[in-house]
């Protein structure tokens, strides 16, 4: 096949794909990316301590053992370290961000805060299953091997199980059924019935169910149940799993990708009832396909060397590897162009086989990119697969850190136990504490010299240690640092911002007409419903980095909270500042103590009018320690009734328990007033009724 022909099946859109091309392009793109793996494998490596001759003694053996057979050959963990602290910085991030959906036109205004409620119960609720968890994934991929993708779908699935059904549950199901069966009608009406009724259902499993019914009233039947109907969000290692052609400067323009993943036979089996797959290449593949041979089954590809101290390569032999092809297709009748998407094994023989040699071809209706989120580490090359990696950047600081490390062992075993000297041909047959050494003549047995300590080696560990912080952004000392790591959690962030977009045009494509959610902030679980399906909105999370410092944290919030001072409009919303710093001292008790305003009030109306009915009955009462405004409102209207007011001229002692329980609430009141006296000296400057301290 000619390369012209080639391009030509991998531009324009027929009625079949065209697989032979399909698998030359696979190929090709895998075996042109080997110096994009070679990166990958040595950044993973680099940053588990693996080396050629590595023992598990941590000790240098063989003919090239330096400086000695037996020196020191110490794990430095300097890459790791920082990774790890980067990865927990942006998944803590994720959790403490403040997510939002800013309309991108005028008639999406109104849906905005709901759509963006909406959004914070998709990341904190599971709707999305295991969200964090593959955040958290994206996270290592992005930092060890320079590239984050991430896959947005929506996963819809059914599963039959096997139930024991009576008449009264069937009857339930399918009413024409159980009508059929009470009424005694002929065997093959009720067999027919019954593989209507219940899917999957042969005729010997519909005879055997039907016998069963009649003699035990029960019959084993497979009831569907829908499993998921959610968002399906996934981590693709860039390295094996997600592979775009090695040229490609914007994946969206790219024009095919592959995703080479494993199903199990079940799985593929159900694919052929829920997704429409072709039964007939499922089972193929089944047959002749299963069992997957190579060294690490989440990135490798097959051939890879073992990166552990004993060989790790297995065979899974439950699994079938599949590969997805996704491809930007062009009708030649209107220049139209689509996503289509083809789904095949990259050693399915076209020539030999007589079945169809795919899965499933079918155009992604309603889809305008490809269904992943790519973001690379650092825009410094226009090429997606030129990009660095932490372990690249910080290999040669971790190798110097490695030899003053080593340097330093190896000086102490000289010194714990230095050379011995003793004349030629009489070595001490033992040595050790309370040996019994002998000798001819004193002096015959010494020590040889051993190096002086090096002050500078720890200084030096110590340099080059600083000098990796500041490389990656965790010197919090340096201020050009705390740029780079705000910069590294903005690039984080952004890719999940356009991870949720994507997850949310699945849900109006493809979820629901609607769904319930509640957020804090609202007493009663939300409806929300697709609303138009060509409504966009900017998805934004939002973290500074400085809140991870308690310190920086509590200085915001106090500037915050003065500012309360100088608002004499009502602009700041006390209830929002209050969830603010609730959340920011911990969002998971923020959750459980904040109540929405609305039901705030009315216990502070329910705590007040209880406590006035037991000074009525002549209890004293003290006053609540919060809300304190509202509740004197509540008390003047209470004596404001007839009787209340009538009852308080004449009984002495209900208008003494009154009273104290106002003074209470008076006091309450005037400590927030000296709050502000405090700081200014004196009473709020006023004129009438209207405080004019504070204004310019």
């Amino acid at each position: 096949m000619s390369k012209d022909s080639i391009s030509e099946e991998l531009t324009y859109v027929g009625k079949e794909p065209n697989v032979k091309s399909l698998r030359y392009a696979y190929d090709q793109t895998v075996t042109e990316l080997e110096a994009y793996f070679d990166l990958c494998r040595t950044s993973y490596d680099d940053r588990r301590n693996w080396w050629p001759g590595k023992s598990r003694d941590l000790r240098k053996h063989g003919a090239d053992a330096f400086p000695w057979e037996g020196a020191s050959d110490m794990e430095s963990h300097l890459i790791d370290e920082r990774v790890t602290k980067l990865v927990s910085l942006f998944v803590s991030s994720l959790s403490r961000a403040n997510v939002r959906a800013f309309p991108v036109e005028m008639g999406d205004i109104a849906r905005s805060k709901i759509v963006s409620n909406f959004m914070k119960w998709m990341v904190s609720s599971g709707y999305i299953p295991r969200f964090r968890r593959e955040m958290e994934l994206g996270a290592n991929y992005l930092l060890e091997r320079g590239i984050l993708i991430t896959y947005i779908g929506w996963h819809r699935e059914d599963r039959r199980f096997l139930q024991k059904l009576n008449l009264e549950q069937i009857i339930q199901i399918s009413p024409e059924l159980g009508t059929a069966i009470e009424s005694g009608k002929e065997d093959e009406t009720i067999i027919e019935l019954l593989k209507a009724s219940f899917d999957g259902v042969t005729d010997k499993k519909a005879r055997l169910a039907l016998k069963k019914l009649r003699q035990t009233g029960e019959a084993e039947l497979p009831v569907v149940r829908r499993q998921v109907d959610a968002p399906e969000v996934k981590t693709l290692a860039p390295d094996g799993d997600f592979m775009f052609p090695p040229y490609v400067t914007d994946p969206q323009r790219a024009p095919y990708c592959f995703w080479r993943t494993y199903y199990t036979a079940q799985e593929l089996r159900n694919k052929v009832s829920t997704d429409n797959w072709d039964e007939d290449f499922v089972e193929h593949v089944i047959e002749n396909f299963r069992g997957v041979n190579i060294d690490s089954i989440e990135r490798e590809q097959e051939g890879r060397r073992s990166t552990s101290l004993t060989d790790n390569a297995y065979e899974a032999n439950e699994l079938i590897e599949l590969v997805h092809v996704y491809q930007r297709l062009i009708d030649e009748e209107d220049n139209s162009e689509g996503i289509y998407e083809t789904i095949i094994h990259k050693n399915f023989d076209t020539e030999k086989s007589t079945i169809q040699p795919y899965a499933k071809f079918e155009l992604m209706n309603g889809y305008e990119d490809y269904p992943v989120v790519v973001t690379k580490l650092s825009e410094d090359s226009k090429r997606l697969y030129d990009s660095s990696t932490i372990p690249d950047v910080l290999r040669g600081i971790q190798h110097q850190v490695k030899i003053e490390r080593d340097s330093r062992i190896d000086r102490n075993s000289i010194a714990t136990l230095p050379p011995i000297m003793h004349p030629v041909g009489h070595s001490p047959s033992d040595w050790g504490p309370g040996r019994m050494i002998p000798y001819r003549r004193k002096g015959e047995f010494e020590f040889g010299p051993t190096p002086a300590y090096n002050s500078g080696s720890v200084e030096m560990e110590q340099t080059m240690e600083r000098q990796a912080d500041a490389m990656v952004g965790l010197d919090y000392d340096d201020p050009i640092s705390q740029m780079r790591r705000q910069f590294l959690v903005d690039k984080f962030l952004s890719h999940t911002a356009e991870v949720l977009r994507m997850a949310y045009r699945c849900f109006q494509r493809f979820g629901p007409d609607s769904i319930f959610f509640r957020v804090t902030g609202s007493p009663d679980p939300q409806v929300f419903d697709k609303g138009n399906p060509d409504e966009n909105y900017d998805i934004v999370i939002s973290y500074d980095v400085l809140n991870s410092d308690p310190e920086a944290q509590e200085n915001k919030l106090n500037q915050l909270v003065s500012l309360t001072q100088l608002d004499r409009n009502g602009r700041i919303s006390i209830d929002r500042l209050l969830e603010v710093a609730a959340s920011s001292i911990d969002p998971t008790l923020a959750d459980s103590i904040l109540q929405p305003s609305e039901e705030a009030q009315e216990q502070i109306v329910k705590q007040v009018t209880d406590d006035l009915s037991k000074i009525f009955a002549g209890i004293e009462m003290p006053a609540r320690p919060n809300g304190a405004q509202i509740a004197l409102q509540i008390i003047q209207e209470y004596a404001q009734q007839p009787d209340v007011a009538a009852r308080l001229q004449q009984d002495e002692s209900f208008g003494a328990r009154l009273q104290k329980y106002v003074g209470q609430y008076q006091f309450q009141m005037q400590q927030a007033q000296n709050a502000q006296i405090g700081r200014i000296g004196t009473n709020p400057a006023s004129m009438g009724g209207v405080q004019t301290q504070g204004i310019e």
